[in-house]
């Protein structure tokens, strides 16, 4: 179907074909009559963004995983983690789903990278009865620091995590702890990440409280379940929701009860592609591939959104969802972008998949580790993480250690992002086998980082995009809400939840997508 002919029955056109993007073509088309189209248009080739699995053969007919994006999900109770669990229910992915249980020692072992020794950290009180990693003595002062510190809150709105955690914990907190977590999830230096954005029960704590953050948290606590009160018909209806599916799929649900992580047997790209091949085969879906957007703009009469593509080919309809990375978004507009745009820096990541054949050549068992601020002089590695003991079900009967090495930056060269992750595991894990089969993969400003003021620019985000369409866009994605697969399914579930579809035609649905978020922060 040409776009021209598409463009005069669209109803909605998503732009950005990662995550975010694929899962709200999904639940629009679900939500949408067959006769009102879903258009998504995907700049490259590629559907799914990061999400990235490739089996990769290694000789003698054996072949290894190599995830060169997010590779685990986490199971639990939150809507971010159910959210995702009802999308693979939906998708009839169940007998594809491989998990850790919460026993094993992926769950248990967790290290962070201290003082040039892996520290494992503690999973409860009984775990300190063998002694406490030195990574963690600090905590103990940083409790006491805050307990009897008399308030200090600085009269900014915001400040960075380091900052936070330093004035309240001590600095020792931050570098050996608070740090190594942040890598581990942004990519990015506390220095630079919001504490209000990233760390905001503690932040309400401090601002709120009259005796320091631990004190203040049972406060906050009691504030956020009145302000929850309002979305006590949503979370009523969403746990009746789940009650059925355990009925219906007693055996998958209960599986992830007792999962403290989960994947697919072919990797996490499993999750993108099955939502590829749904929307490809439902009639009121079209996806346009090899063709990025160049613009984005009303018509002469404001009653739709235009959207002008590379090869000149113009997308018509009624209303727009940018699930684009922020860089790409500020280039389909004229004029001023708002500040969450220009003061959003994306973080690069290079992902060395390292695979050695023969089974447990580690020393520990475990999911990984983390490398804090603290080592940094140490070690050229964000984290390692070990895959053939996080989930060995993905090797089935291959004898092979699949490991990943995460590296910062995208400066170096293939050749010297090899040499620095063989050396992160020689020095780290004592290993020095060459290794049957290295790649490297470097994605290039993939995480974005929410820094300092993050909060104020949301909120000034929200009000350009409710102007720049006339409320004819919404946006969905990694820059808003979370970076993480289970952030951007549920975002992107509540957007489409919120759009008034029955007034598609007739007025601007008015739905910015950064509601929600923003009352979080209230």
């Amino acid at each position: 179907m040409a776009a021209q002919q598409a463009a005069r029955n669209t109803a909605v056109t998503v732009l950005g074909g990662g995550i975010s993007g694929l899962s709200t073509a999904y639940y629009l088309a679900q939500r949408l009559p067959s006769t009102a189209m879903v258009t998504l248009i995907e700049g490259s080739q590629h559907v799914g963004g990061w999400v990235r699995s490739e089996r990769r053969q290694i000789g003698s007919g054996v072949s290894a995983l190599a995830e060169k994006g997010p590779r685990t999900l986490r199971t639990g109770e939150s809507r971010e983690a159910l959210a995702v669990l009802e999308l693979v229910d939906d998708l009839d992915l169940r007998d594809s789903v491989v998990t850790a249980s919460r026993e094993s020692a992926a769950a248990q072992n967790r290290y962070i990278y201290y003082n040039r020794h892996l520290n494992r950290m503690p999973t409860g009180i009984g775990s300190l009865v063998t002694g406490v990693p030195a990574a963690v003595r600090c905590l103990a002062g940083g409790v006491w620091q805050d307990l009897f510190t008399r308030k200090n809150t600085p009269e900014a709105t915001d400040e960075s995590i380091h900052e936070f955690i330093s004035r309240r914990f001590g600095r020792a907190v931050d570098d050996n702890l608070a740090s190594a977590v942040m890598h581990g999830i942004y990519a990015a230096d506390t220095k630079d990440l919001s504490a209000r954005a990233l760390l905001y029960p503690f932040w309400l704590a401090d601002q709120t409280g009259k005796h320091g953050v631990i004190r203040g948290l049972r406060r906050v606590a009691k504030l956020s379940r009145a302000r929850h009160a309002r979305f006590a018909q949503r979370d009523a209806e969403e746990r009746v929701e789940i009650a059925k599916r355990r009925v219906q799929n007693r055996g998958f649900w209960d599986m992830m009860g007792d999962a403290s992580m989960y994947s697919f047997e072919g990797g996490l790209q499993t999750l993108t592609d099955r939502l590829l091949a749904d929307l490809t085969q439902r009639p009121n879906v079209e996806i346009l591939r090899g063709t990025p957007a160049q613009r984005v703009r009303l018509t002469a009469d404001n009653a739709m959104a235009e959207v002008g593509l590379a090869d000149g080919r113009v997308v018509r309809s009624h209303h727009v969802v940018n699930a684009l990375p922020l860089p790409q978004l500020k280039t389909l507009f004229s004029g001023a972008s708002p500040a969450l745009v220009d003061e959003t820096p994306y973080a690069s990541v290079s992902v060395a998949n390292v695979t050695y054949a023969k089974r447990s050549i580690a020393p520990i068992d475990g999911f990984g580790y983390l490398v804090p601020r603290a080592s940094s002089h140490d070690s050229a590695a964000l984290g390692v993480v070990l895959d053939s003991c996080a989930l060995p079900q993905q090797d089935g009967n291959e004898e092979i250690s699949r490991l990943t090495v995460m590296l910062g930056g995208a400066t170096r060269d293939s050749a010297q992002l090899e040499q620095d992750a063989l050396e992160t595991l020689r020095k780290h894990l004592g290993i020095s086998e060459t290794p049957a089969d290295i790649d490297i993969t470097v994605a290039r400003e993939c995480i974005p980082t929410y820094t300092v003021g993050y909060v104020d620019r949301l909120r000034a985000m929200h009000e350009w995009v409710a102007g720049v369409m006339q409320g004819r866009m919404s946006v969905v994605g990694a820059a808003y809400g979370g970076p993480a697969v289970p952030h951007c399914v549920l975002h992107a579930r509540d957007l489409v939840q919120s759009l008034n579809l029955n007034a598609l035609t007739a007025q601007p649905l008015g739905v910015t997508g950064l509601e929600e978020i923003m009352r979080s922060f209230e």
